[in-house]
């Protein structure tokens, strides 16, 4: 069984990779190259992918897609995009899963793993379960060869918080020190952006010690 594995670098992703690789499964990882994504993030795929013996990487270049702080930058044209979190990119997953759903047809590969948290729907609308059970629906419409090769999202941390999400990956060995989860890039993590405090937090909650060096804490 072949598997498209969507990687970020970060801790979701991550146990998603090592997960998969449990499986069994014959493995191609997948990641989109965003507007000023951290170089630091791009050194955490590479070093995930050598740690667990994947070698195939897909890498899409997608620089259009901003995240609404860089939106704000720019000069807002939505302002009813003015209350949503920094890290929000509009129709992400929209376009992340369409691309996932083109290699996975072109390259012959039946699932697609996502590393969505139970944590993530309650900021990021296109992270719901229904969410993902629709884009399945429109890979079954939209995909040429389905009838023959049906290709199906799997979200093996779908609603587990993100201390469980840490003690799963703890039990399957993944290096939690290779990954990087920072919004910002440098030697470490800042320790202060939304994404290092729920990492922290949730290290804080596991009573187990974060492996990653910060800059700061909150």
């Amino acid at each position: 069984m072949k598997a498209l594995v969507l990687l970020s670098g970060g801790i979701d992703s991550a146990v998603s990779l090592w997960w998969s690789r449990r499986q069994g499964w014959d493995l191609v990882a997948l990641t989109v190259d965003y507007h000023e994504r951290p170089a630091a993030e791009k050194r955490a795929i590479r070093d995930l992918l050598a740690a667990v013996g994947v070698r195939d990487l897909v890498e899409v270049p997608l620089p259009f897609l901003k995240e609404t702080s860089d939106l704000r930058k720019d000069g807002l044209r939505n302002p009813l995009l003015g209350g949503a979190p920094d890290s929000y990119i509009p129709a992400r997953n929209m376009v992340f899963y369409a691309v996932a759903g083109y290699y996975a047809e072109t390259l012959g590969v039946p699932l697609i793993v996502g590393g969505h948290n139970g944590i993530d729907p309650e900021t990021f609308p296109d992270s719901s379960p229904e969410f993902f059970d629709h884009v399945n629906s429109l890979y079954k419409l939209g995909l040429w060869s389905y009838g023959k090769a049906p290709v199906a999202i799997r979200l093996p941390l779908a609603g587990k918080p993100k201390e469980e999400v840490i003690g799963m990956g703890r039990t399957l060995g993944v290096p939690f020190e290779r990954t990087w989860s920072c919004y910002f890039d440098g030697a470490k993590h800042c320790g202060r952006c939304p994404s290092c405090v729920e990492r922290q937090e949730a290290f804080r909650r596991l009573g187990v010690a974060d492996p990653v060096p910060y800059e700061a804490t909150e």
